[in-house]
């Protein structure tokens, strides 16, 4: 899918991207004269279903003055949570010959890496640790053209396992859904599988590529005996979230989400994770306005979460037969 933005008014979607409401004063600007050109690729949805991550960062932008269509223009492609289009929309965006490449998915983020040395590159959804990910060498003032914000916790595991614990008092067996597909998802799985060990907690992959994998993942998961699901964080994960959702419901197999993005008012039983939402927002403040106005990634550090943070739709986890945890948002 191939488009430049028009973020000023969208018919179907009634979704607007300039926000006048905000406390960001002190990062107001005076819009230059020049009209900005900015690359943006997404992982999943197009700008009529934007996710609310990109909204959410579009809007800062829009708070302080960098508005597509009158101070900057946004060349915007996106992967529809196919992570294999992510090298070839990278190239394109950058033959647009865009200022900074802001893309928001792990496999982005390490296609442009590859992809340019020169042009500044903004990833404002790693999933993986950065320097274990091979995206930077160092978190702060890195000697790169990358920066970024990241979404992992060097103890998040070990936080979001003792939470699906409490769903499930007596866990001995929990299935992890994830793209084979996905570096960071392998990667990850095998982080999983370590830390479930140590707690004596036995691991079943549910590998998902598309949504319909999902189905014949769930079922082995229920034959493996396994008490519940987590479905690890991504574009592609993102993307399929709305189905994955249904299929748990479907097949009575409680699935809880490491992702934002409404799961649980899909009717999805949970989010245990980091709410990255937040963090797309300190991105543009706190990066993407400064290398607008001329800073470099190496004068910047990247961003991560401090805590985990759980989300439950009370009717469907009872509905599993799950225990509510008493801490939640």
């Amino acid at each position: 899918m191939k488009f430049i933005l028009n973020l000023i008014a969208i018919a179907s979607g009634a979704v607007t991207l300039v926000s006048c409401a905000g406390n960001l004063a002190d990062t107001k600007i005076q819009p230059e004269a020049k009209m900005r050109r900015i690359g943006f690729v997404a992982g999943a949805g197009g700008f009529e279903k934007m996710a609310i991550t990109n909204r959410t960062f579009f809007d800062a932008l829009g708070e302080s003055g960098y508005v597509h269509g009158k101070t900057m223009e946004v060349v915007f492609r996106t992967a529809e949570g196919d992570m294999a289009k992510m090298p070839s929309l990278v190239d394109d965006v950058l033959k647009n010959n865009v200022e900074i490449l802001v893309v928001s998915s792990s496999p982005g983020c390490a296609a442009a890496k590859s992809a340019t040395t020169t042009t500044p590159v903004l990833c404002i959804s790693v999933q993986d640790d950065p320097i274990k990910a091979g995206l930077t060498s160092r978190l702060s003032n890195p000697q790169s053209n990358v920066i970024g914000v990241y979404s992992f916790l060097p103890t998040g595991i070990s936080q979001q396992l003792n939470l699906i614990s409490q769903f499930v008092p007596k866990l001995s067996t929990l299935g992890v859904l994830y793209n084979p597909q996905n570096a960071t998802h392998v990667r990850l799985l095998t982080e999983w599988t370590s830390v479930a060990t140590e707690k004596g907690v036995r691991l079943v992959p549910m590998p998902v590529t598309r949504a319909e994998d999902l189905d014949a993942a769930i079922m082995n998961a229920l034959r493996e005996k396994a008490q519940i699901g987590i479905g690890l964080l991504g574009p592609d994960t993102y993307a399929i979230r709305k189905e994955i959702a249904e299929s748990a419901r479907a097949h009575r197999f409680p699935i809880v989400m490491d992702t934002p993005g409404g799961y649980t008012d899909m009717g999805g039983v949970a989010t245990v994770g980091v709410n990255i939402v937040p963090y797309y927002r300190r991105g543009a403040v706190e990066q993407m306005i400064p290398l607008l106005q001329g800073k470099r990634p190496g004068d910047l550090s990247w961003i991560g979460p401090k805590q985990v943070d759980v989300t439950v739709n009370e009717e469907v986890a009872r509905s599993f037969g799950l225990i509510v945890p008493t801490v939640q948002k």
